[in-house]
């Protein structure tokens, strides 16, 4: 089983770099996270832009590290595996700058894998509409020969959910590179520094006319650079950990709050498979063109602030505010955490954004994880469609049901700008009461006594 795992993750990482080449499929990630990358793709195609995806492996585990965690629940075997890479990628298109970056990360899939479960992915099915025989891999997507579309379990193990890290190691593999990096962005801060040294000690600026003064400065400025380099290089560390610190914060106690709430509800989910289910959901919701006809959405508005997103990079995170329980329905209140690229037409505009989702889903209904496939028929009209990504039948439009079957979501919003304000508002009152604790104790040390001011 762990072979088959590894095999997955790393078939993962190969097909995701060819993701939005036309008519590519990721058949290693499941249902949802597919329909995520193909609706990525058209949203590109209509938009007019090129993606491309480098992922160039480093680091000395040649396969990635597997199961770096792992849960279980009733129905769940979900890990994570870790891979160390340099991500390139570019977004371009005709009269538009191009956006590239070019950054060490570590890409962290979540995989999960149906426990006590049966490989069927190679047994053969006869289609009950035309009779053709396929195996159960290949009907993933519909028969082949007549268009029938089938209601089935997912064929695991399949990644389901994946990020991306920045890795301050990738730069400290080739340190004198990094520091040289960081040591000409802060060049202008070290010219101005080296001169106002050489104007306090030899009498101002004007002293620079000799030339020996002015070979001097510059030979102190190159000297300089990679020491300036190692400063920055340490102060950015730092700048990303506090960065994400007070997202951590916020996710604190998501984990206890959900799964206990869960757990007398349905053994069958974790917290990371709830995450990654609600990471795909929200990929689907933003990059579709007909969010009404989503089964999972019973939300209201077409979402048309979603429509300039080509790109949204899961943070790989959830803070979960809330669960509430009703006689045969949960209900989960959760926010979500993307780095998200939008079209502006001129230019790519990147930025840190949260959207909190509120999501249900039936209790009253039994679970198992026994492996079904049936074809899927309108109750009204006796049509196939694919109930995945339709809710309505093409044929008679009698709306299919996703309560009945998984999670709904009824509501989406962005509450990235509430957060940021009071992040800055909780940071203007940490730094006042440290500043207030200092002159406190400056002031009883009788330091303060010695300025008129106070």
């Amino acid at each position: 089983m762990t072979d088959k795992r590894e095999k997955v993750a790393a078939d993962f990482r190969e097909e995701i770099t060819h993701a939005f080449e036309p008519g590519a499929r990721v058949m290693s990630a499941d249902r949802e996270l597919r329909y995520c990358l193909e609706l990525q793709r058209e949203r590109l195609e209509k938009r007019n832009l090129k993606f491309t995806e480098e992922m160039i492996h480093r680091g000395p585990f040649p396969n990635g590290i597997n199961r770096v965690r792992s849960w279980k629940d009733g129905h769940y075997d979900t890990s994570w595996t870790v891979d160390f890479i340099t991500h390139n990628w570019t977004i371009q298109r005709d009269g538009m700058k191009k956006y590239r970056k070019s950054v060490p990360q570590s890409i962290y899939e979540t995989v999960v894998d149906v426990r006590d479960g049966e490989d069927v992915s190679g047994d053969r099915y006869s289609c009950p509409n035309c009779g053709s025989v396929s195996t159960i891999a290949e009907l993933q997507e519909g028969c082949a020969h007549c268009g029938t579309h089938f209601e089935m379990s997912e064929l695991y193990p399949k990644v389901k959910n994946y990020y991306f890290v920045f890795d301050m190691s990738g730069k400290a593999e080739k340190m004198f590179k990094t520091v040289m990096e960081y040591g000409l962005y802060l060049l202008p801060v070290n010219i101005l520094m080296c001169l106002y040294v050489f104007a306090k000690n030899y009498g101002g600026l004007s002293a620079l006319v000799s030339p020996r003064n002015l070979f001097t400065v510059l030979v102190t400025t190159v000297i300089m650079i990679p020491v300036m380099g190692y400063i920055g290089w340490i102060f950015d560390c730092f700048r990303r950990a506090f960065a994400v610190m007070p997202s951590l914060f916020e996710v604190i106690g998501s984990r206890t709050r959900f799964e206990s709430n869960m757990s007398v509800v349905s053994p069958e989910f974790t917290l990371e498979y709830f995450a990654a289910k609600m990471m795909s959901l929200f990929k689907i919701f933003a990059y579709s063109e007909n969010r009404t006809e989503l089964p999972f959405y019973r939300g209201s508005g077409n979402g048309e602030e979603f429509d300039n997103i080509v790109d949204a990079e899961s943070k790989g995170y959830i803070a979960c505010k809330n669960v509430r329980r009703t006689a045969n329905m949960v209900n989960v209140t959760a926010d979500l955490y993307f780095e998200i690229s939008r079209d502006l037409g001129n230019k790519i505009k990147t930025r840190d954004e949260v959207y909190r989702i509120k999501a249900g889903r039936r209790t009253d209904i039994p679970y198992t994880n026994n492996f079904s496939i049936t074809n899927i028929q309108c109750s009204s009209c006796g049509g196939s469609f694919d109930a995945f990504k339709s809710r309505t039948c093409p044929y008679c439009g009698s709306e299919y049901d996703q309560e009945k079957n998984d999670w709904v979501i009824y509501d989406m919003k962005n509450v990235g700008t509430m957060i940021r304000v009071r992040r800055l508002l909780t940071g203007l009152i940490i730094v006042a009461v440290l500043v207030s604790s200092c002159l406190v104790t400056l002031s009883q040390a009788g330091v303060l006594d010695r300025f008129s001011l106070f």
